[in-house]
């Protein structure tokens, strides 16, 4: 319990206090089937493995990565995430690699959440912009 609390406060004070950090990673696992966007809007949590930092601090080799809608290509996002569902990647594949733009996932989204790693205490990003 401390140690979730501690990860949730650390999350809120980068939240306000640091630019976002951008990261060359690559997609190494999609957890389960990826639902339709249809009935609701959700963020969908991927695992990714970092490559390499280009902007920012970051000491973690794998994040966990949330995404608004991912079956919409990135960039054609239209409702209110529209700025921060940036990019071009049109579909997310295990394996890719894409360079992330990220931030916490609480300063942007606190809605629908699929998340399957959900014994993994580990802070979660979410990626306002995904680029190959």
């Amino acid at each position: 319990m401390k140690k979730a609390l501690f990860l949730l406060l650390m999350s809120f004070v980068f939240a306000y206090s640091a630019d976002p950090i951008v990261v060359d990673a690559r997609l190494t696992e999609i957890p389960g089937k990826i639902p339709g966007n249809d009935l609701y809007n959700y963020v969908y949590i991927f695992k990714y493995k970092v490559l390499n930092v280009v902007k920012g601090s970051l000491k973690e080799k794998e994040v966990l990565v949330g995404v608004y809608n991912p079956k919409i290509p990135r960039g054609q996002v239209k409702d209110k995430m529209a700025a921060n569902s940036k990019g071009n990647v049109r579909e997310f594949k295990a394996g890719a690699k894409h360079r992330l733009v990220l931030v916490p996932l609480e300063s942007i989204w606190q809605e629908a959440l699929e998340d399957e790693y959900f014994d993994d205490e580990s802070i979660r990003y979410f990626a306002i912009e995904v680029t190959e």
